[in-house]
């Protein structure tokens, strides 16, 4: 049963992941995500059931919409087989239970928030909003509030103070509020003190990654480069090695739970 359940997690996690799509095409677009039904950025041809179906109708389809033969973009099919491995990791861990729940949630909205950031360079309020409902509510649960509260606070303020203080340093604006907010969501799910490692492997993945962003587009290091996505990325590692970073914090006299 358990491989079973497993299986179609995986499956209903593309699905998630095609919807997923859906928001971060139409959101920045200013297009309802109810209607019209799917259809092609470029020649605006409606897609049939049988083109919308994740993973298999990019790979049938060549990459390539049937009526134009304009290329679809790889982030599709990328964010609907991450999602997939995302549910099917947590089926994997927890089962079918509420641990499984919150943490597809909360990291479907960090997969969300990274894509629109990403290529929008911007963070709508709601997805960080309700990611600290989610998080307050899932400690409320399994933990205690106050250690999301705690983080939530430290998270937000800790990259608040940054923009104060770069802002003033660069004479511009070196964080945006939407990253204020994102770290304090990231803080209300893992809670204090994991909310300081989320940080630093955050600071730590963009810092090599935007090396070599920089290197091999030859773009300038003064180019702008979303910090969302990597804040993201640190939440997710907290998430996914929590028991060994609990071991270290306790190995340094930092109290968790």
């Amino acid at each position: 049963m358990r491989i079973i359940f497993c299986f179609f997690a995986f499956l209903f996690g593309l699905v998630i992941g095609s919807f997923m799509n859906v928001l971060m095409y139409r959101i920045p677009n200013n297009i309802s995500i109810i209607k019209p039904n799917s259809f092609c950025p470029k020649c605006k041809k409606p897609i049939r059931w049988y083109e919308n179906i994740p993973l298999v109708s990019y790979i049938t389809l060549g990459g390539k919409c049937s009526k134009c033969q304009a290329a679809i973009s790889i982030r599709y099919p990328i964010v609907e087989l991450i999602t997939g491995i995302v549910f099917l990791y947590f089926s994997i861990v927890h089962g079918l239970n509420l641990m499984f729940l919150f943490n597809v949630v909360f990291f479907c909205i960090l997969i969300v928030i990274s894509g629109i950031d990403l290529w929008h360079q911007d963070i709508y309020d709601v997805f960080p909003f309700s990611g600290i409902v989610l998080g307050l509510l899932y400690h409320l649960l399994y933990g205690s509030i106050l250690v999301s509260i705690a983080g939530g606070l430290f998270g937000g303020g800790f990259i608040l103070l940054i923009r104060v203080i770069g802002g003033k340093v660069y004479k511009k604006e070196v964080m945006g509020m939407g990253d204020v907010f994102l770290t304090a969501m990231i803080g209300a799910f893992v809670g204090f003190p994991f909310i300081i490692a989320a940080i630093f492997f955050a600071s730590l993945v963009g810092a090599i990654l935007g090396i070599l962003y920089v290197i091999s587009t030859q773009q300038s290091s003064k180019s702008p480069i979303p910090f969302g996505p990597f804040l993201s990325i640190g939440g997710m590692i907290v998430i996914i090695f929590k028991p060994e970073i609990s071991q270290l914090f306790q190995v340094a006299g930092i109290y968790s739970r």
